[in-house]
């Protein structure tokens, strides 16, 4: 893990969850990240997003594409420091498309950074948003995120930067050490 600052920060917020999950995409995993819960607080997320900011100041960053609805917060703030446009998507993908929330546009020429909250191996809703990018002739310069847990260092062939990486333990159903000991499986995302 690089960063031990920033995680130890997310453990004081109470945004690392340990246990037994099944992710969408019907994976099991140890660990959850609730990022939100510590971005919440102001100085704590301008800290969060400087770490990105200083990695993409000298790029023109024009507008700030929030990937899905818990990176709104932290794309937001990104969006502040670079003084860029922020908008988002409407957090629903059929097909693998995906539609930006009504009202918000991408421009012609737009050079453009995508943030996500959990940069994980379900990558279909960044694919979805760098087509529609390529489809409004705008320019993917970056993608961002609070935790990388992919171990990937080029996702979508552009500068990639995340405040934290963690190897995260997925393992298929059959395989899961957690469910062999009969620990309490849990979906995600968790709801209140």
């Amino acid at each position: 893990m690089e960063n031990k600052e920033y995680y130890d920060i997310l453990l004081k917020k109470n945004a690392v969850i340990s246990g037994h999950f099944m992710l969408k995409n019907g994976i099991h995993t140890d660990c959850a990240y609730r990022v939100n819960k510590a971005l919440q607080f102001p100085p704590t997320n301008r800290k969060f997003a400087y770490e990105i900011v200083k990695h993409f100041i000298d790029m023109d960053v024009q507008l700030v594409v929030a990937s899905r609805i818990g990176a709104i917060l932290f794309a937001a703030e990104i969006g502040r420091q670079l003084e860029a446009r922020v908008i988002f998507t409407d957090g629903l993908w059929q097909s693998e498309e995906t539609a930006l929330y009504p009202d918000l546009e991408i421009h012609s020429g737009d050079r453009i950074l995508i943030v996500d909250d959990v940069l994980s191996e379900d990558l279909a809703h960044l694919r979805a948003i760098s087509r529609k990018i390529l489809t409004e002739d705008a320019r993917l310069i970056g993608v961002a995120s609070v935790i990388d847990t992919t171990g990937k260092h080029n996702v979508l062939n552009v500068r990639q930067i995340s405040a934290l990486q963690i190897p995260q333990s997925l393992w298929n159903p059959s395989e899961c050490p957690l469910c062999e000991s009969n620990t309490e499986l849990k979906e995600f995302p968790l709801l209140p």
